[in-house]
């Protein structure tokens, strides 16, 4: 078999050059099972998402196939045009398809990244002052949804995601209560007729920080911190608590705040 080569003819035999395609052919495919058997093993450990695997294993299959075809073309012809095809339909893809290819492998980077989803985060966005506190609802190729507190859902860019400082949050409804006439009254006396209103409610109370604000003569403030027993909340249970709240320290003139 005669193969060109600049201005020079090379006869090699055709058994040699069928042994070189099958080498080629066994190592591509080896490294295709090693990879794809490593995105198995991420999957089965939580790490990856199956729709991610999906994806993955097809873009190793594209760029299995498109390798043994130039490779083999190469070897058959001698010419390295095939190269430079593939490289100059590569750069014009990654033109046109930047924004896809940046968000998709922010996808993989947040698929591997430590949180997960149903996990409630508090997110600080680039360039936004305000965290984002909830949780990752659903992670997609080119966004994630973020639900808050009440269910309020949020689409985020997975590059703004992967960009955002971020660390683990506790779910939490912080009541701010104000109450007057407290002159020679005990905290206890304040805070007896609030735990008995949050029991009966889909909330917990949490006291593991000093609920005490501020204090005056005649005023107490206080920081309450309630856990709810499941999310989302529903507006109407967080106002029945706060009326019964009301009604329970009606002595006292309360007053009460949502601060987060």
């Amino acid at each position: 078999m005669s193969l060109p080569y600049g201005n020079l003819t090379v006869t090699a035999p055709l058994e040699q050059y069928i042994i070189s395609i099958f080498i080629l052919v066994a190592v591509v495919l080896l490294v295709r099972y090693l990879i794809a058997w490593f995105v198995t093993t991420l999957t089965r450990r939580g790490i990856i998402s199956l729709g991610t695997k999906s994806i993955i294993v097809r873009i190793l299959d594209i760029i299995v196939v498109i390798t043994i075809i130039l490779v083999i073309v190469q070897l058959l012809t001698g010419s390295l045009a095939p190269y430079v095809i593939v490289t100059a339909v590569g750069i014009l893809l990654l033109v046109l398809f930047y924004y896809e290819i940046k968000e998709f492998t922010a996808f993989i980077s947040l698929q591997l990244q430590k949180y997960a989803k149903e996990v409630w985060i508090e997110a600080y966005f680039p360039n936004i002052s305000k965290p984002f506190r909830g949780r990752i609802v659903e992670i997609e190729p080119f966004s994630s949804v973020l639900e808050d507190l009440y269910g309020k859902r949020v689409y985020v860019s997975n590059s703004m995601l992967v960009s955002s400082i971020i660390r683990e949050y506790r779910p939490v409804v912080v009541l701010k209560i104000t109450v007057r006439g407290v002159g020679g009254v005990e905290l206890e006396d304040v805070l007896t007729p609030i735990k008995e209103a949050v029991e009966d409610s889909p909330f917990r109370l949490d006291l593991t920080k000093a609920p005490i604000n501020s204090l005056g003569k005649d005023k107490l403030s206080l920081t309450l911190r309630l856990i709810p027993l499941s999310t989302p909340i529903r507006s109407t249970d967080l106002y029945k608590l706060m009326k019964k709240i009301t009604s329970s320290l009606s002595s006292y003139d309360p007053h009460l705040e949502i601060i987060e």
